[in-house]
């Protein structure tokens, strides 16, 4: 089967092209074929900075309306330290704006994924409506969510986002989200069963990263990974506190705007941390999974329902478990 994969855009972000490559990677040992639509976000139109100009010229003969002018905000576009892994290991389509223009690219999938990241958090996903594939007119392709996340434990959607996700969410084969609040917010604001599955990144094991990051060299002196996405002086300061307690060098990473290792290389700062403190559900994920200790600081911006419902299946040892359920549902949802 050919299946084509709606998730975040893969540009400077860790752990949503991690866990796209695991995905990819586990529906390929289905026997599946798995493409990615590798979208990116849209430039903001011109003409929108020009009103936006004028309308501040306007105000600067209004002195309290006074403000400055809007800059240009440039397009994001995938880093080089991130571009290596994904050209070499994630199958995708051409770079991609819209869905909705490129119905001819889409329709040439046996089934359509969606999953996994926070793909249903309107927030992180201004164009909702591609994120339930309301972009595919074609019936008979096979729609599939999996471990999609809102991310939070409410609902953040408008009544209009509401009524159109609903309706589009009923089309769908079926459904799986990677929080156990997201079955109930499924149920309750989309009128939809769901079920609850873990992230991709958590489907395979240590042994298949440990490959990725194996010419990275290992390090030679212990340290304390702080792999904090929203770092300020009150969390460097437990960093510090914590690894002069443990005697371990602090070490500082850094994502998004500021990242600087390759995925290989960012893989391996889990690899040879002694202990990790993170507020990145990812960096959660991959501490779990190379065994380390840890301490897990909840980001309630960036969604705290992703790390309560993982940490309780790894304090209740039934991690093992979840992924075997996982996995089978997947290949379920796409036999079936």
């Amino acid at each position: 089967m050919k299946i084509g994969i709606v998730t975040q855009p893969l540009l400077n972000n860790y752990g949503g092209i991690i866990q796209n490559y695991a995905l990819q990677k586990v529906l390929k040992s289905l026997g599946h074929e798995a493409v990615t639509f590798d979208c990116r976000y849209k430039p903001i139109p011109c003409w929108i900075y020009l009103c936006s100009w004028l309308k501040t010229l306007f105000c600067f003969f209004v002195p309290d309306k006074r403000r400055p002018f809007a800059k240009i905000t440039p397009v994001e576009k995938r880093r080089e330290c991130f571009e290596d892994f994904v050209s070499r290991n994630i199958s995708k389509t051409k770079p991609l704006t819209s869905l909705s223009h490129n119905l001819e690219l889409a329709n040439q999938f046996d089934a359509i994924v969606v999953g996994s990241d926070q793909v249903w958090r309107p927030k992180y996903a201004p164009d909702i409506d591609e994120a339930f594939l309301g972009f595919l007119k074609n019936d008979s392709i096979r729609r599939v969510a999996y471990a999609a996340s809102f991310g939070v434990d409410e609902w953040e959607y408008t009544a209009k986002q509401t009524k159109e996700c609903s309706a589009l969410a009923k089309k769908f084969k079926v459904i799986s989200v990677r929080e156990e609040s997201g079955v109930d917010l499924c149920k309750k604001n989309l009128d939809v069963d769901a079920t609850w599955v873990l992230d991709p990144t958590l489907l395979l094991q240590k042994e298949d990263y440990l490959k990725i990051c194996e010419n990275v060299p290992v390090s030679s002196k212990p340290y304390l990974a702080a792999y904090v996405l929203n770092m300020n002086d009150s969390i460097r300061k437990e960093c510090e506190q914590t690894a002069t307690e443990k005697g371990l060098e602090l070490k500082v990473f850094s994502a998004d705007a500021q990242a600087s290792l390759s995925v290989p290389e960012w893989l391996a700062m889990f690899r040879d941390a002694s202990y990790v403190v993170t507020d990145s559900f990812h960096g959660t994920a991959f501490s779990i999974i190379f065994g380390k200790d840890f301490k897990c600081l909840y980001n309630e911006t960036r969604g705290s329902a992703r790390f309560e419902s993982l940490l309780n299946l790894y304090n209740s040892r039934k991690l093992e478990e979840m992924r075997q359920f996982s996995l089978n549902w997947l290949k379920n949802a796409l036999e079936s």
